[in-house]
């Protein structure tokens, strides 16, 4: 893994940009793996300011969403979903042929996983954007002894759902569709951002360079291409 050390948010998520326009560069139709919440939040930021001024850059971008919330009550804005339409979809314009994403209210989550696997099971990812949880877990990939390889219903730690402002929910999520950690081991690129509260043992784990399921971040040292973006205000 390549790892940048940042002076905080701002250069962090610059940072991150500069390694997805290289990339857009040389394809300009490449499949982007978008993740919800803050951490990669400065990245969308970025890569709309340069739209702003660059119309037809992301024109022909492809995307497809990395995970999602189940269990939570029809409507609720705290889906990724809603996260990633206000972040990302909506402000560069992605159109709906070009995007690839969970229902978070299906009825049937687990055809709701393998419909996702279907859709991309001829596509390879480009690039694949990750945030890290406190107990280590990629996507909503959780510890445990056995990981999954391929798209699935996650069950959610208890580090998970008392994190952040999960505990202030009406409801909770009750379980996780994800994208497995062999789909993002496929990727051509990771980026992993590492900022926020609450990250300094995960990321502590993660520099021991030991593979583990128990701290499933771990495994991106499997992958050839990872860049590990870290705000130093977390260490």
């Amino acid at each position: 893994m390549n790892f940048h050390y940042l002076p905080d948010f701002s250069e962090m998520s610059r940072k991150g940009f500069e390694l997805v326009k290289a990339e857009i560069d040389k394809k300009p139709d490449l499949l982007f793996c978008v993740a919800s919440g803050g951490s990669p939040s400065g990245l969308y930021s970025e890569m709309k300011t340069f739209q702003d001024q660059n119309p037809d850059f992301f024109s022909k971008l492809r995307v497809v969403k990395l995970d999602e919330w189940g269990g939570l009550e029809v409507g609720s804005t705290f889906t990724s979903e809603h996260d990633v339409q206000t972040r990302f979809i909506q402000p560069l314009g992605i159109s709906k042929d070009r995007y690839l994403t969970f229902d978070p209210f299906s009825a049937d989550p687990d055809e709701e996983c393998k419909r996702m696997k279907g859709e991309l099971r001829l596509s390879e990812i480009d690039i694949c954007i990750l945030g890290i949880g406190v107990n280590g877990h990629i996507a909503l990939n959780e510890p445990a002894e056995i990981l999954q390889s391929g798209f699935h219903i996650a069950q959610l730690a208890e580090s998970t759902l008392n994190n952040g402002m999960i505990k202030s929910l009406k409801q909770s999520p009750t379980f996780g569709m994800t994208m497995g950690v062999g789909e993002i081991l496929r990727s051509k690129k990771i980026l992993l951002f590492i900022s926020g509260s609450g990250k300094k043992a995960a990321f502590e784990k993660l520099l021991n360079e030991e593979v583990s399921t128990q701290c499933p971040a771990s495994l991106l040292w499997l992958h050839p291409n990872a860049d590990v973006l870290v705000d130093k205000r977390v260490i």
